[in-house]
């Protein structure tokens, strides 16, 4: 109950700190030996965003923390910093190997807010990798949009899996007019037999937008 008690009250603290922006209060917490309170100080920095730029280092040295929690809000929390997280890109294509999905999708998701096009790309093709990570790592590029340019080859050939293709046409369509080299495929599937109704009207939007 003791242990309880102090969590709550580290949360209760963590609110008012992150709306202060305090953070080397919660860079210090970050380091605390129970779990709970790394897991509370991670998150707490995600909430204070760009504020949070003095806590990169220690941030990204929680991408490998043992603890599954500390690790993912850790990610987030980089992804919250956004472009100016930038030295924390390797750090954060390192936790894309990570054995637990929920970190690689954090990660993922911050790799896209930072702007880290290349570890992206490279694990929508890597087919060994969990499809929901993948799907991951292909929405944070079409939330990148044209940005997202130089990852148009590797969507086109996730066009071909079944696991992600939906997410590839969706993600080709928001990258828009810079997609151009997807058309020839987007266009024999669309003129295909295809039964999968969602997947061709995916297709069919993203054609719209790549034309526009």
């Amino acid at each position: 109950m003791t242990k309880l008690l102090l969590v709550a009250f580290a949360l209760l603290s963590l609110a008012c700190a992150a709306g202060a922006a305090d953070v080397p209060a919660l860079v210090k917490q970050l380091k605390s030996p129970d779990p709970d309170l790394r897991r509370a100080a991670a998150k707490g920095l995600g909430e204070a965003g760009p504020d949070a730029k003095p806590a990169i280092t220690a941030l990204t040295t929680a991408l490998a923390d043992k603890d599954l929690f500390v690790r993912r809000f850790a990610a987030q929390a980089l992804g919250e910093i956004g472009p100016e997280a930038k030295s924390a890109v390797k750090p954060l294509s390192d936790a894309l190997k990570d054995p637990k999905k929920e970190v690689v999708e954090a990660a993922a998701t911050a790799l896209g807010k930072i702007g880290a096009v290349e570890p992206l790309a490279a694990l929508v093709s890597d087919a060994r990798k969990d499809p929901a990570a993948r799907r991951k790592a292909i929405e944070a590029l079409g939330l990148m949009k044209a940005d997202a340019r130089s990852a148009v080859p590797d969507l086109i050939k996730a066009l071909k899996d079944k696991d992600v293709r939906l997410e590839a046409a969706e993600a080709l369509g928001d990258i828009g007019p810079d997609a151009s080299s997807a058309l020839k495929e987007l266009d024999a599937i669309a003129a295909s037999k295809e039964r999968d109704r969602n997947f061709k009207k995916a297709v069919t939007e993203a054609i719209k937008k790549i034309k526009k």
